[in-house]
Order: structure tokens, then C-alpha cells, then sequence
């Protein structure tokens, strides 16, 4: 599946890959601030209407507080009149006149307001009840009352203000209201005042709500149903506790419900005196359709963006892409073999440094080309001199062989010997190879030693120890002529006359092979060791390491070797040093660590 996507990948040009994904992250981009900027805006206008609907209810309860207390005082306007507060206390059977005096006082009291549909005082000591009803026109005196008298005592004697609000079946009615009038010593119940108030002050509520398209509710102390303008929404038989269930508080604090699958914002107020609550819902989708026109605009106004976002996109990528694309077209032609032709690029740092690059680029190339070619040529003139060097050698050679017939034909034995050793050597150190037995190196390194006795006489003491098993080993060339040479230089002291030197060859458990060189000499301080490794690590670094020293040896046995080597300097001075060089076991059969 990768390499598909690659391939298909590869056969789309970059500008277009470009544009692709910046059309994405900008279109993404673009839809995601109109939906934060709408929700935004949603979530402003929800709060605005839940704050100003807040304050209306609280103006509301205010005065609905103020309304109910002229109820109040309504109902308690017989206690102002002491003839009639004897008649409501009075024990014993009410007279014609007395009768006839409550009628005249209540007729009078009925008609102070005009928001009263029925008005009814029940006397609870004679169990009469006096008043009208919204369809009598006239105060009658009646033994039953129109209203539940339990009911409306017990719910009077229950609040702090003796009172009792309720829902009202009948038509055109607010709500009902009942007081009760009690005798202060005592505090026993001596009346019940039951008022129908009509719809007069309800519509002036009203007005407000229906404006703004919300449904309006209205509940009692006890969280009982007293007034709904949508009876379909929530009516009388509506449980308020399963309605308040279904809340949910917004991050702005505005409340919302759900109702028949239909969202509202609910706004809620209580009053402070008689803790009459208010609520008022709004449907949300009132507000979404004030936000259509927003909406629209936001979408509008995003589409045009993203139509001016996709035309600079394009415009963007074409002028990133087109020097690359011009880079790309001569990089073939440098293919085909066109190396003359530098094209100089702008638009960016980096494509003008690309452009640099190439351009340095096939300039090298050309001149790697013209290199080549000379060398080629060079080549051919090096082989011609190596077959021509060649006669050298083998004429040196061959003086060395003659002079050594001379001295042997005069008995100059010592003489025919030492140049002997000194053609051995130079054939030795001519011969190509890097690694040579161990059994051949054993050998140079003992016509070396002759011919330096022969300068050193008794000076010079050498002994080396070896196995003959260890022959066929591969070590590299002339490096124990260099370990000894190494001694014999910076180990000869003034104070003696004579430095020996002994060379140990051991083959190691762990198929390594030790060569130990150790001498008597002058020895090396620790600041001359530390000083030698230092000179080992650089020479590593070097381009041209040169020299033939320890270095140069340590250079070559990192060259030589995939495996790990060692070179290793034990010393003490004005006693000894001993210079220990470990190898792997390369046999002469199975060279293939080079």
C-alpha cells in the first residue's frame, strides 16, 4: 500500500501536492472560525435574551409581590371596621341587620377593585358564607361555600403571611386567593377571605412575554401549578419536578430545558415575599431564526475567503515551485550530458542556494570529467615509466651479486656475506604485498640485525624467541624491523655501552599473536607515553601521515586490519621499555583480514 501511494505520489507535480494540502488546512481552518464565530455569536445573543428576560422577571416578582399585598389588604379590610370584626367574631347566630350590614360593607368593598371576579368571606363560627360568585350579580348569603374551606384553611395556616395561592379552572380567572382573619389573642381562625382575581393584571404580564414568541409560567410557594400560557407545553396535571429534570446550565449560565423534544432557554424568577416563582421559556429556535441572516452572511463571507484563499494558494505554490521546476528540467539535461549551461535561480534563500549547489555541482563534475581524462592520460605514461624503472633495480642487483662474486673469490667472506644480506633486504623491501609471513619478516629482520653488528660489534645484544608454528602467520611488512629500529634509536643510552634487545613472538588462547620487543635502554617517561598515544591519534586524523615510525606502524595496522589491534608501550625510565604489539592470526592461507 506505501509503495502504491509513493508511486501515485510521484506522478502528481509538487505544486499541485503543495496547493492540495494547503487548500485543506486552510479550508478546515476557514469553516472552523465560522462555526466558532457562529457559535460564538449564538452563545452572545442567548445570553443578552437570558439577561434582559432575567431582569424582566425580576421587575415581575417585584411587582407581582406588590399586587398581592393589595390582595392582602383587601381581604383584611373587614378588621378596620369594628362592627364588622364583632360580627366575624361573634359566636351566636347572626341577626337580619347584622346580615344586612355585611352584605352593605361588602358590596362596597367588591366594587373599590375592578380585578376581582368573585368575592366570598366564609365565617367559620356561624358556617355561612357571604359573598358573589362571577356569575351572581348580587351578595347572597349561602351555608355552603364556593371554594374547599379545609383545603384553603390548612394552606393559609401553613404560610407565614395566612394566605394561600392557587390554580383557577374557572374562565377568565388569574388565580385564586384565599386569607384568613383570626382573632390575635389566641391566633384561632375566624374567617376565610376566597377571592377569584381575573386575567386584568395577567395580560399586562403577558404582554411582554408574547412579543418575544415565549410561553410563560407561573407557580406557588409550594411549586403548584397556578398559571400557564401554553396549557399544550405544561398545564395543571404537568409534574414540575420531572419538568425541572431535564435543565441544562450553558457555559454563559443561561438554563435550558428540554420539552416534547423541543429546546427552550428558561428563565426563572422568585419572589422575595410571597415566593411566587415566574418562569418564562424561550424557544431556541426563535433565536436560530433571529441568526439566519447572520449565518448566511458568515457563510457568504467565509466561501469568499476561501475562493481568495485558493487563488492565492495557487499563485503561492506556481511561483515557489516554477525555479524548481526549471531546476529539475536542466537536471535532465545534465543527464543527457549537458554540463555548460548554469541556470541562476531566485525566489528564496534556500532555492537560491539549491541553485548554487547544482550549479557548483556540475562544475565539479565537468572538472571531475577533464581530471579523469588527464589521468587516463597519465596512466598510460606511468605504465611506460614502471616498465622502463623496472631495468633499475635488477641492475643494482645484479652489481650487488658481482661485487659479492669478487669478495668471495678473494676469500673476503665477511664482505661477500654483509652484501649478501644488504641485496636480501633491498629485494625484500622492493617487493609488493602488505602482509608477509612471519618466517620472511623473521629473516629481514635477521639480515637487518647482521649487518648492524658488523657496525656495533659487542654494542649491540639480540636474541629472539619463536615457534616454529608461527611461520606461516601474516604480519605486516618490515614492522618488526621498525619495533627494533624504534629500540636501538631512542633506547641506546650514553650511560651504557651496550643495549640488548630481545623479541618474543607467542600466539595468545585467544587467537591473537603477541610481539613483544624489549630492550634495556634509557627508557620512556609517562610525559613522553602520553605524548607517543597522542601522536598515534593524530596521525589517524592525517591526510598524509608519513614518516616510519611508531605512528606510521600504528597507522597501518588500523589500514590492514578489520579486526582490532593494539599497540601498547610498557616502560620505566632509565630502565627498560617494552613495546608489545598485538595482532589477529591471520594464516598465510586464509588471508582475509586486509
Amino acid at each position: 500500500m506505501k509503495q502504491r501511494l509513493a508511486k501515485f505520489a510521484n506522478c502528481i507535480p509538487l505544486w499541485m501536492q503543495l496547493s492540495f494540502f494547503i487548500l485543506i488546512i486552510s479550508t478546515v481552518t476557514i469553516f472552523t472560525l465560522i462555526f466558532r464565530n457562529f457559535t460564538s455569536i449564538r452563545n452572545l445573543t442567548i445570553s443578552n435574551q437570558y439577561s434582559l428576560s432575567q431582569e424582566l422577571l425580576d421587575l415581575e416578582s417585584e411587582n407581582l409581590d406588590r399586587y398581592i399585598s393589595e390582595l392582602a389588604n383587601f381581604c383584611i379590610q373587614p378588621y378596620y371596621d369594628n362592627t364588622f370584626t364583632r360580627i366575624i367574631n361573634q359566636k351566636k347566630p347572626l341577626s337580619s341587620a347584622q346580615i344586612d350590614y355585611m352584605k352593605q360593607q361588602m358590596y362596597y368593598y367588591y366594587y373599590t377593585r375592578n380585578d376581582i371576579q368573585a368575592y366570598e368571606i366564609y365565617l367559620i363560627n356561624q358556617g355561612l358564607s357571604i359573598g358573589r360568585t362571577e356569575n351572581q350579580e348580587h351578595i347572597r348569603v349561602q351555608s355552603s361555600p364556593q371554594f374547599d374551606i379545609q383545603t384553603a384553611a390548612s394552606n393559609c395556616s401553613k404560610d407565614p403571611m395566612f394566605q394561600s395561592i392557587t390554580y383557577c379552572d374557572k374562565d377568565n380567572a388569574f388565580f385564586t386567593y384565599c386569607h384568613s382573619l383570626f382573632q390575635i389573642k389566641g391566633q384561632t381562625q375566624q374567617a376565610l377571605v376566597h377571592l377569584q382575581v381575573n386575567t386584568s393584571y395577567l395580560k399586562q404580564m403577558l404582554q411582554n412575554h408574547q412579543k418575544a414568541g415565549s410561553d410563560f409560567i407561573m407557580l406557588n410557594a409550594d411549586n403548584e401549578f397556578i398559571y400557564s400560557s401554553n396549557t399544550a407545553l405544561f398545564g395543571a396535571n404537568d409534574s414540575i419536578d420531572e419538568f425541572f429534570t431535564t435543565q441544562r446550565t450553558l457555559k454563559n449560565g443561561a438554563i435550558t430545558v428540554e420539552i416534547n423534544g423541543k429546546d427552550y432557554l428558561m428563565v426563572s424568577a422568585k419572589s422575595q415575599k410571597n415566593n411566587i416563582q415566574l418562569i418564562n421559556l424561550i424557544p431556541l429556535s426563535i433565536i436560530d431564526a433571529e441568526l439566519k441572516g447572520a449565518t448566511s452572511s458568515l457563510l457568504i463571507n467565509g466561501i469568499c475567503i476561501w475562493l481568495i484563499t485558493v487563488f492565492l494558494v495557487y499563485l503561492f505554490t506556481y511561483l515557489l515551485t516554477k525555479p524548481l521546476k526549471t531546476l529539475s528540467e536542466r537536471m535532465q539535461y545534465a543527464g543527457s550530458g549537458d554540463f555548460h549551461t548554469f541556470p541562476e535561480m531566485h525566489g528564496s534563500s534556500e532555492i537560491a542556494e539549491l541553485s548554487h549547489s547544482f550549479n557548483s555541482m556540475l562544475r565539479h563534475i565537468e572538472q571531475l570529467i577533464q581530471q579523469n581524462y588527464i589521468a587516463k592520460l597519465s596512466e598510460k605514461n606511468a605504465r611506460l615509466t614502471a616498465l622502463e624503472a623496472q631495468l633499475n633495480p635488477h641492475f643494482l642487483y645484479n652489481t650487488l651479486q658481482a661485487i659479492s662474486t669478487e669478495a668471495l673469490i678473494n676469500d673476503q667472506f665477511t664482505i661477500h656475506k654483509m652484501i649478501t644480506s644488504l641485496a636480501s633486504n633491498l629485494r625484500y623491501t622492493i617487493k609488493g604485498g602488505d602482509l608477509v609471513p612471519l618466517k620472511s619478516e623473521v629473516q629481514y629482520l635477521s639480515d637487518y640485525i647482521y649487518l648492524l653488528k658488523m657496525r656495533m660489534n659487542d654494542a649491540l645484544v639480540f636474541n629472539i624467541d619463536t615457534e616454529p608454528e608461527l611461520d606461516d602467520y601474516m604480519i605486516p611488512k618490515i614492522s618488526l624491523q621498525a619495533l627494533v629500529e624504534n629500540s636501538i634509536i631512542h633506547g641506546k643510552s650514553t650511560n651504557k655501552e651496550s643495549i640488548e634487545i630481545k623479541v618474543t613472538l607467542t600466539r595468545l588462547p585467544n587467537d591473537r599473536l603477541q610481539i613483544s620487543v624489549y630492550d634495556n635502554g634509557c627508557g620512556i617517561s609517562q610525559e613522553q607515553q602520553n605524548k607517543l598515544y597522542q601522536d598515534f591519534e593524530s596521525a589517524l586524523t592525517a591526510k598524509n601521515p608519513g614518516g616510519i615510525g611508531l605512528a606510521n606502524l600504528y597507522v597501518r595496522l588500523h589500514l590492514l586490519y578489520n579486526e582490532p589491534t593494539d599497540l601498547k608501550i610498557e616502560s620505566a625510565e632509565h630502565q627498560y621499555t617494552n613495546i608489545i604489539l598485538t595482532l589477529p592470526c591471520v594464516n598465510q592461507k586464509e588471508d582475509n583480514h586486509v
